[in-house]
């Protein structure tokens, strides 16, 4: 057996999951995540065969940038973000939110996707609002994206939470995919821009 495969099999083991949920939870935790994360999207640590999810960390934000760039400069969006910086500083502004919560997922110690999102209190509820959800190039279309939402919505019903809401483009991929799993456009409701500046 390899080493690989005994950390696994360690991690996702029955007597782990229960020592993870006894008394020693409190130290593993501080271990493995550093910082004040009081929100269940956070707590929640689950590992299947091949992917690990997490809350987010303010650790992981340059990681996060690198692949928010990645993908957006790429196919379908071709967004101009022209400096590592001018994105970092994008998502700072999304982490900074005191309602932020976020959810990071690793697949050999490689972050291959992020949601990044904030709570909205509303008259019919608490909503979750994803400010941005994007999966590594490569990896889109293997079930990742659908197994982050499914997490994600699972922890968001425990926590009281009644709807998910997000903006997307569409006619691409993306629209696609979110209707797939479950979201719908809601025709009631639309988009408005003005362009600052321009007659």
């Amino acid at each position: 057996m390899s080493i690989k495969t005994s950390i696994k099999d360690h991690f996702t083991n029955s007597q782990f999951k229960e020592h993870f949920k006894s008394s020693g939870l409190k130290n593993h935790w501080n271990y493995f995540f550093q910082g004040d994360i009081d929100n269940e999207v956070s707590k929640q640590l689950y590992f299947d065969s091949e992917l690990d999810f997490r809350g987010f960390s303010p650790e992981d934000l340059d990681e996060c940038t690198l692949l928010y760039r990645k993908v957006f400069t790429q196919y379908p969006w071709y967004d101009e973000w022209k400096s590592f910086y001018q994105a970092r500083k994008y998502l700072k502004e999304l982490i900074d939110n005191p309602v932020f919560k976020g959810l990071v997922v690793r697949q050999d110690s490689k972050m291959v996707a992020v949601c990044l999102g904030h709570q909205r209190t509303w008259w019919m509820g608490k909503e979750f609002v994803v400010d941005e959800f994007f999966v590594e190039n490569g990896r889109q279309g293997n079930g990742i994206g659908t197994r982050t939402l499914d997490l994600l919505t699972t922890n968001l019903l425990k926590d009281g939470y009644n709807r998910l809401i997000l903006l997307t483009n569409k006619e691409i991929p993306a629209e696609m995919f979110y209707l797939k799993n479950g979201f719908y456009n809601n025709e009631k409701r639309t988009v408005m821009v003005k362009e600052l500046g321009k007659i």
